[in-house]
């Protein structure tokens, strides 16, 4: 079946492509893109379900008026390592990259090791990607070293 699907354009902003199929709104959230459209009134688009030739389906996100932090860069590679970030100004593209996973990520992961220091303390969370396919990371404090489903992602609200 053929049915086109169309995404809002924006004039200047950001584009996250090739995110994995049910993955957006999980960068959404670890982004607080929500917060973000509320505080600012900007458009956010979220697409579920693209049909991809790389990925099979895809999920899409464009934020208008937003510019990516590297922290904000290295949360999308770690979701999403295959993404590419196009930034758009006057509704032209400036820029287009794949997105990069990080040799350590800061405050943006849970430690799933319920002992650990940042479970009980306010520290800031610390981990070194020790692999990346599977993604695994291990704390700095503990050096617990996980993958998988153990890795939660701190989310904004």
């Amino acid at each position: 079946m053929d049915r086109p699907v169309t995404i809002a354009k924006i004039d200047s902003g950001i584009v996250i492509d090739h995110i994995p199929a049910g993955k957006a709104f999980l960068i959404s959230q670890v982004l607080g893109l929500n917060a973000l459209a509320r505080k600012t009134g900007d458009i956010i688009a979220i697409g579920i379900n693209f049909e991809s030739q790389s990925l099979n389906k895809k999920d899409i996100i464009k934020v208008e008026n937003l510019s990516l932090t590297r922290n904000m860069l290295n949360v999308v590679s770690l979701i999403a390592p295959l993404a590419t970030i196009t930034r758009i100004e006057n509704s032209k593209v400036i820029e287009k990259h794949k997105v990069e996973i990080p040799d350590r990520i800061g405050d943006v992961v849970i430690c799933p090791d319920r002992f650990c220091i940042t479970n009980h303390e306010q520290v800031l969370c610390k981990f070194s990607i020790v692999g990346k396919s599977p993604l695994t990371l291990r704390c700095h404090y503990c050096e617990t070293e996980f993958f998988g489903p153990l890795i939660r992602y701190k989310e904004k609200s």
